[in-house]
């Protein structure tokens, strides 16, 4: 039974990894389920065991990459001694790594469309609030403040980043890192003078 289990996460997390592959080189509508299946070394009837289809194979892949773009941004960001300057560097990071071009191509571009607004934000509000909230708890030394404040400036910083983020795919011309790095540490010093 245990092996079981274990064998349909070897063979679940091989699809998932396929799919990210052919999603970033062809394109989620250029990807067939069947290429997929032959991609990870399975029968397409094995890949509707593990998945209702394609589109929610598509959604596990960009959770996936959420959650390692987090962890790469916590791993720029923890070199940092000054919480302040740890958060700007997670930031800065957290730019660089959305244009690179599969996250770019998949998380950016293409999540929005095919999983739509709600899902696509409840995928990345839910993995960057996990960071977010408790690292702005620390700036102010943990001092008690309400939940709503908290999430309310959270989302304030995560919607700077994530239209930065666009911004930059679109080579908008008047969208700059370090400006933006500067508007999160004018919100960030707002935050901690205002407690």
């Amino acid at each position: 039974m245990k092996r079981s289990a274990a064998d349909a996460a070897i063979t679940r997390g091989n699809i998932v990894r396929a799919a990210r592959v052919l999603f970033s080189q062809k394109g989620y509508a250029y990807s067939t389920t069947n290429e997929i299946a032959r991609h990870a070394g399975v029968t397409e009837g094995a890949f509707f065991h593990h998945f209702k289809g394609k589109q929610e194979l598509f959604a596990e892949v960009v959770q996936r990459m959420q959650i390692e773009y987090d962890s790469e941004v916590f791993k720029a960001a923890i070199v940092e001694t000054d919480g302040v300057q740890r958060f700007l560097a997670g930031s800065r990071a957290s730019l660089r790594l959305s244009q690179q071009p599969e996250y770019l191509r998949i998380v950016l571009i293409e999540a929005p469309g095919i999983l739509g607004n709600s899902q696509w934000k409840e995928i990345d509000t839910g993995i960057a609030l996990q960071s977010i909230e408790p690292a702005l708890q620390l700036l102010i030394d943990n001092v008690p403040v309400s939940q709503s404040r908290l999430r309310a400036t959270a989302l304030t910083l995560l919607g700077l980043l994530n239209e930065s983020c666009f911004a930059l795919a679109r080579k908008d011309p008047f969208v700059a890192e370090d400006d933006i790095i500067d508007s999160i540490k004018a919100i960030l010093e707002q935050w901690i003078a205002s407690q």
